[in-house]
């Protein structure tokens, strides 16, 4: 089974299946994708992800998908027209991860002001709905790195380290953070030494037209589950 769909190394599991599906630091068990697609995992019923019963829910998927691929050409258009320059941060927001989120149930709402955390600042753009206790979303530019700090050196971590740390360090359990190409699903892991989420290439997804993979990403980021 198992062993023959995935490369591991360091932690870090790549499926066969979902070519464009990463799992680090063991954030989820391997067969965790499989078992989602065949809709083996409890909570799988249209009505579990706030649609009408009746509806098929890969049929509901897939005009998500044609949907998002829409978004993704006028997003590319955009991002095109822009100088060089620019990091592209509202471009990136605007055109492609507030509604593409939009999609999958979320409503981003934009912070206006950091959040201050045990003295320490964390200017995560937006939160998963209007609650203040929803989930942290992070948007930043598709030109900017989720690895990498800004070159102006604000905020002083880059992105993806932004909300681990803020998700260590409050009752927060998942969190979002995107820069158009990727997004990354993070989880609180103040025990772990190393990193632990699951990346998702979404311009691989939506170029290369990987409908099974977007299936997992629906399945396992709708707004509905976290």
């Amino acid at each position: 089974g198992f062993a023959g769909h995935a490369r591991v190394a360091a932690g870090s599991v790549k499926m066969a299946t979902f070519p464009s599906i990463r799992i680090e630091g063991g954030l989820l068990g391997p067969d965790v994708l499989d078992k989602l697609s065949s809709a083996e995992l409890p909570g799988q019923r249209p009505a579990d992800f706030g649609l009408d019963s009746r509806r098929n829910l890969t049929d509901e998927i897939a005009a998500t998908f044609a949907d998002a691929r829409a978004l993704w050409g006028v997003f590319q258009n955009r991002l095109n027209r822009l100088p060089e320059s620019d990091l592209a941060t509202t471009v990136t927001r605007d055109a492609w991860a507030i509604p593409f989120l939009g999609l999958l149930g979320f409503e981003p709402r934009f912070n206006p002001r950091a959040y201050d955390v045990d003295g320490l600042t964390f200017a995560i753009s937006h939160r998963a709905a209007e609650p203040e206790d929803s989930p942290p979303v992070h948007i930043v530019g598709a030109r900017q790195e989720l690895g990498r700090v800004p070159a102006s050196g604000r905020p002083r971590l880059a992105p993806h380290s932004l909300v681990q740390e803020y998700l260590n360090r409050t009752e927060h359990l998942w969190g979002l953070v995107t820069n158009g190409p990727t997004l990354r699903l993070l989880r609180d892991c103040t025990f772990v030494r190393r990193q632990a989420y699951v990346a998702f290439d979404l311009a691989a997804i939506l170029e290369e037209q990987r409908f099974q993979d977007f299936a997992a990403l629906y399945r396992l980021l709708h707004r509905t589950r976290l």
